[in-house]
């Protein structure tokens, strides 16, 4: 996040003794790139550093569909199996070394184990469902349409309140775009979305012994360790950096006379690659204007995007979870029909919910990407 918050009791001075009930608490400098990034100061009732055993290690190496070629993809959710675990069991799809792009689909009910993912801040969209996020910063209620960002290093886990879909991006920096913030941080008038929109967690400390079972993520494998104490022991926070939700429906897209180009609705930045959101919003209402997506080529990027809901005018043959992937170096837009009929909505209201992740970065595919993958996808804007 950019602004300061704070939950809970926090000592008037950091790095001092801080005493609740007899107990000497323990601080802990929760931050980002060493001590130069974004932080929070957390006071536990117990050491953050306490183990009572180290648990097994499990490998994660991605397994890549080398022979996928270099053309465009369209990959249907719908027919993925669902996932035993959100955060073990998420089904990658997309991958290159500044992110991973899986779908989960998860049955109604708490998850079994905390996760910590180590390498990759985490968004996770809510395309289906309701859940309730809880973390060493509080808790936040998740519904349909929310992103939550979790900052690497975050101890988390879920309740599922009913069955859910979630589309999870992994990478590294994912911030507000520095266009919407001021010196001070403040969103600034006439950016995407106002502090007011963003939903951030609620504290609940948990005092309580047992055998909690906590999962740490890398890039390389899962680490299982077993703690004595509830993880979620802070009795108080302060700082820049935690967890936030933000809801797409709360979005304020830019609208013109003339079509506006994708990033205007550019919703996170991260290290080689942006989020973007396609949200319901006016078509454009110059007399003369095609309120419709040029035709491109994304020479420098490879374009993923995820097709929430609504009516996607652009584009025949998708379903309400498809997954698009165009390569950079080939065109890709409108197919035959859609620029003559986009004409006639001019001025007029579109529904259209989507997620674009766009890499600096050429990605790789996954066997379970060619497991849902349509090969007639790329001769789709083909008539004979």
């Amino acid at each position: 996040m950019v602004f300061y918050y704070k939950q809970g009791e926090v000592p008037k001075k950091r790095h001092t003794v801080f005493m609740k009930d007899n107990l000497l608490l323990r601080e802990e400098v929760f931050g980002l790139n060493g001590f130069s990034g974004r932080y929070s100061l957390l006071y536990h009732l117990n050491p953050p550093t306490r183990i009572a055993k180290v648990g097994e290690w499990r490998n994660n190496v991605i397994e890549e569909w080398k022979d996928s070629g270099y053309r465009h993809h369209k990959f249907s959710t719908g027919k993925l199996r669902k996932s035993n675990d959100v955060f073990l069991d998420r089904i990658p799809l997309i991958f290159n070394e500044d992110v991973v792009i899986s779908y989960a689909k998860m049955d109604e009910g708490e998850s079994k184990l905390f996760y910590r993912n180590a390498d990759f801040d985490e968004v996770y969209y809510v395309q289906e469902g309701e859940a309730e996020f809880r973390s060493v910063f509080g808790s936040i209620e998740l519904i349909q349409g929310d992103y939550l960002v979790v900052p690497r290093g975050t101890t988390y886990t879920f309740n599922f309140k009913r069955y859910s879909e979630l589309l999870v991006i992994e990478g590294r920096q994912v911030e507000i775009p520095r266009q919407y913030r001021n010196d001070y941080g403040q969103l600034v008038e006439g950016s995407f979305y106002y502090n007011r929109d963003i939903k951030l967690p609620n504290l609940k400390t948990f005092n309580e012994k047992g055998d909690y079972n906590l999962v740490v993520k890398t890039s390389q494998g899962f680490q299982f360790v077993v703690l004595d104490y509830h993880p979620f022991d802070v009795i108080g926070w302060d700082g820049y950096l935690y967890p936030f939700a933000l809801n797409v429906y709360d979005l304020e897209p830019i609208t013109g006379k003339l079509h506006q180009p994708p990033t205007v609705y550019t919703t996170f930045t991260a290290n080689n690659f942006v989020i973007c959101t396609f949200v319901p919003r006016l078509f454009d209402y110059h007399p003369d204007s095609v309120p419709i997506s040029y035709y491109h080529d994304n020479v420098d990027a490879d374009e993923i995007l995820f097709y929430s809901s609504g009516q996607f005018m652009s584009r025949r043959g998708i379903s309400k979870g498809d997954i698009t992937l165009h390569r950079g170096g080939h065109v890709h837009g409108p197919q035959p029909g859609a620029v003559e009929s986009s004409l006639s909505k001019r001025g007029s209201y579109n529904d259209e919910v989507a997620v674009m992740v766009e890499t600096q970065r050429r990605v790789k595919l996954t066997y379970y990407a060619k497991e849902v993958d349509d090969p007639s996808y790329p001769l789709s804007w083909y008539i004979p």
